[in-house]
């Protein structure tokens, strides 16, 4: 091997471990950046009905945010937002089993997310 191969093979191997720890790097920062992303939906979250009514369908927040597409959550939100129909979400029970929602207008995204999430958390637990 002659100097020239040497010099080149040393070159790759110095812009490899750099491309390796950038990449590193890069997938740190966009993990703590999902973070505080879903930490900031869950705070926004916090301040709407939406997440009375997750708790009174028995859906997990934690899981709620975790498992739906932000899309989907964006979606809920504003439409939880915009709903002029407060009274009537204000007046549900606590323990209520989620039967009589059909005022909300996320009721058919919220029964789809619970039935799909239950699915995952049931898949999940025979894993």
């Amino acid at each position: 091997m002659n100097q020239v191969s040497l010099a080149i093979a040393t070159l790759f191997g110095v812009l490899s471990a750099v491309f390796l720890v950038l990449l590193v790097v890069a997938i740190v920062q966009n993990l703590r950046t999902g973070i505080r992303f879903r930490e900031s939906l869950a705070r926004q979250l916090s301040a709407l009905r939406l997440n009375r009514m997750l708790a009174i369908l028995g859906i997990d927040r934690g899981t709620y945010l975790h498992e739906q597409p932000v899309v989907k959550i964006r979606e809920q939100m504003e439409r939880c937002t915009a709903c002029t129909r407060t009274d009537e979400c204000d007046s549900l029970p606590d323990d209520d089993a989620g039967e009589d929602i059909g005022f909300c207008p996320n009721e058919a995204s919220l029964r789809e997310a619970r039935k799909r999430l239950g699915a995952a958390s049931r898949q999940a637990a025979g894993d």
